[in-house]
């Protein structure tokens, strides 16, 4: 990134002269007595009247002084831009900025924040938490390599392929149990086609849409019934998360009436179609999460981003609970695809 020489177009900077642990900052607005500044840290804070007299102006900003100020530019940027849509638009429900907002209350510095990066990202975590995004994707990355499966494939091990998969999965949060659960009965050519369909998904070199048609196609015959989004998403999404996400379809559908995705949102059942459309969603909201400063790792951070900012409160739940207590029936939900909501922690 370079900083542009012309300094005369630069908003001004400020430093807190007690707290230099915050860094540099801009003036976010000003109401009345008091005044708003975005920090290097990412917080904002308020300061009133005779405290904001301690915010002296930084008159020769270093070059990182300079792109910090970009980047918080781009953040208010960002905002004034979500203002105006909610403006125009009249949303109702949670926005995006919403979504940000809620993010960023937990996880003050956003998906930079210490804490995201140990309590969702899972680097620090305890062995035994399911999430530990790094370790799950290196996990999968070695043992579900295309020459680890080719190994298998080749001595005929077919059982073992799907085996692997249930075993890194299960140690993660991105699949409900029962879509893992053992099925009564497995013909070996079931097992063969399910292995060479993980293969296809994996490492095929053609358009990605049918191949995981195949594998979806390979699941049901497995289990015996359509899969389930989760598993037929999760995969791929950890052995490729800078291409790939995993989908929660109830959080999903809610974000595509969030940014106005074009196209309909997620069925109850995935298809080659609703996943590239799912993906197309995911990816726009990449871009719009770096209109407001964040920084990803991969499309796992967006999965996390997504559950994470549209998780029901528990206030939401005990008032849906007694709506179906009532006799009136509770939300809509996907079976048990939308068991993560009952798994998932903050």
């Amino acid at each position: 990134m370079t900083v542009a020489t012309d300094d005369m177009n630069m908003p001004p900077l400020f430093a807190h002269a007690s707290r230099k642990e915050w860094g540099v900052s801009v003036l976010a607005w000003e109401a009345g007595d008091k005044r708003g500044y975005l920090f290097h840290d990412g917080v904002e804070r308020t300061l009133a009247s005779g405290f904001y007299e301690l915010m002296g102006k930084v008159e020769q900003p270093s070059p990182d002084q300079k792109v910090a100020s970009m980047r918080l530019q781009r953040i208010l940027a960002g905002r004034a831009k979500e203002n105006a849509h909610q403006l125009i638009v009249g949303v109702n429900g949670p926005t995006f900025f919403d979504q940000v907002t809620r993010l960023r209350k937990t996880y003050p510095a956003g998906l930079l924040d210490p804490k995201w990066i140990e309590e969702v990202r899972g680097e620090g975590a305890k062995p035994r938490s399911l999430r530990r995004r790094t370790t799950l994707v290196n996990e999968a990355q070695m043992q579900l390599s295309a020459e680890a499966i080719d190994t298998l494939l080749a001595s005929q091990k077919y059982a073992q392929v799907w085996d692997t998969v249930v075993n890194i999965l299960s140690n993660s949060d991105l699949v409900p149990k029962t879509q893992l659960a053992p099925s009564k009965t497995v013909r070996s050519e079931q097992q063969r086609e399910l292995a060479l369909a993980i293969r296809e998904v994996l490492y095929g070199k053609g358009p990605y849409e049918p191949r995981f048609n195949r594998f979806l196609a390979a699941l049901s015959a497995r289990s015996g019934k359509p899969a389930n989004w989760e598993i037929a998403t999760a995969l791929s999404a950890i052995v490729h998360p800078t291409e790939h996400v995993c989908v929660h379809p109830t959080v999903f559908r809610l974000q595509f009436k969030i940014i106005g995705t074009p196209g309909t949102p997620p069925a109850a059942k995935p298809t080659g179609a609703g996943y590239a459309r799912v993906l197309a969603a995911a990816r726009v909201i990449g871009q719009k999460l770096t209109e407001q400063g964040e920084v990803m790792r991969d499309l796992l951070d967006i999965h996390d981003f997504i559950r994470v900012s549209l998780k029901p409160t528990p206030n939401a739940r005990i008032v849906a609970a007694k709506v179906s207590v009532k006799g009136k029936p509770a939300p809509e939900r996907d079976s048990d695809n939308d068991s993560d909501e009952d798994t998932e922690t903050e």
